[in-house]
């Protein structure tokens, strides 16, 4: 007895495949994440130094600037030094900024590296960035976009059940982020201010130096542990890919005749 085959594939033709796209290639940021960590820690520095002068003249009225039409060269020097510190601070910060956002979009763009979609975030990268610049939406938007790239950078977290929350530091670096902004702005505008005791201004200014410190070691906090996230991701895809594909089924040709023999 035979078996007829009433529509055989043509001679010698093999089933058709599908190959996915391959994933965007994973680009490293570690040497992005370190400059940051270097501009916030010498932040951090010039904070505390500005919080000293600040604290000297709050205790010490008068002692280092001394009357306005004052021309001690001592008394210029560190009125020099101080307004050199204030320069640079403003240069740090501005240099700051625009690595960290430099970082955060590449972060964000190996997202797809991992095997997460588009269509799977909230936050685009490009809105990632900026939300920083937008008035209002600049207070939640960033730290949410932030919170979602830590999450989606945490290795097979497509796999968990439910959204995981970041550590704890994420949300205290972000309102201090904000507070030490204000703060920041309001010493700057009190500094210039006549009507504004010297007390007044430098009791802000000390405040603002300490908040502005706290802000920038939590920041780099949170700089290396969505690294290490992400350190982690590129791991496991190094591994998956050095893993040998199964091999290819067999595959069954028709014999000549068309019909393959079937034993009684």
């Amino acid at each position: 007895m035979s078996l007829n085959i009433n529509t055989p594939p043509p001679y010698g033709s093999t089933a058709p495949t599908y190959t996915p796209a391959p994933l965007p290639r994973y680009v490293p940021t570690s040497s992005r994440a370190n400059i940051v960590t270097v501009l916030l820690i010498v932040g951090a520095v010039l904070s505390l130094v500005s919080s000293i002068i600040s604290l000297s003249e709050l205790i010490f009225p008068g002692a280092l600037f001394g009357d306005e039409e004052s021309t001690d060269p001592l008394t210029l020097a560190i009125a020099l030094l101080v307004l050199g510190i204030g320069l640079l601070t403003a240069i740090v910060y501005i240099a700051t900024v625009v690595l960290f956002l430099m970082w955060l979009y590449r972060a964000h763009e190996n997202l797809q590296a991992f095997g997460v979609r588009k269509n799977q975030l909230e936050y685009s990268s490009g809105w990632a960035v900026g939300s920083f610049f937008v008035p209002f939406v600049s207070l939640v938007v960033p730290y949410r976009a932030i919170r979602e790239l830590w999450r989606k950078s945490v290795p097979e977290s497509s796999n968990m059940f439910g959204s995981i929350s970041p550590p704890g530091f994420f949300p205290v670096w972000w309102g201090f982020w904000i507070v030490s902004n204000f703060m920041e702005q309001l010493s700057f505008r009190m500094t210039w201010n006549e009507k504004v005791s010297t007390e007044v201004s430098a009791t802000v200014g000390v405040i603002s130096g300490i908040l502005g410190m706290i802000a920038a070691f939590l920041a780099i906090q949170v700089v290396r542990e969505i690294e290490k996230q992400q350190a982690e991701s590129s791991r496991l895809l190094n591994v998956q890919s050095s893993i040998p594909n199964p091999p290819a089924p067999p595959e069954f040709v028709e014999p000549p005749g068309g019909t393959y023999p079937v034993s009684d």
